[in-house]
């Protein structure tokens, strides 16, 4: 899901913003949803910093891959930071 708001991210509040229109899939726990929603705010925290983010982002739901894209769609990690499932 992308924003309407083409600008870049430059802060937080508009990083919970952006992460906030993702919903959560159906049948996904809220509890995880709400886990994954937290560490997509604190990717963000460390790429507005300018620092490096140092926990997982392994195999985790293509929603949250969403949050950590610019509105343009260029995603604030680096592709070598996440392992991401692949079926077999």
């Amino acid at each position: 899901m992308a924003t309407m708001n083409m600008s870049p991210i430059r802060d937080l509040n508009s990083a919970r913003d952006h992460i906030g229109r993702f919903a959560c899939p159906d049948g996904f726990s809220t509890f995880a949803w709400k886990q994954l929603q937290q560490t997509a705010l604190e990717v963000w925290f460390a790429h507005l910093s300018g620092t490096h983010f140092r926990g997982s982002l392994n195999f985790c739901r293509p929603e949250f891959y969403g949050m950590l894209t610019q509105p343009d769609g260029s995603s604030i990690v680096g592709n070598c930071s996440i392992r991401r499932y692949k079926a077999a």
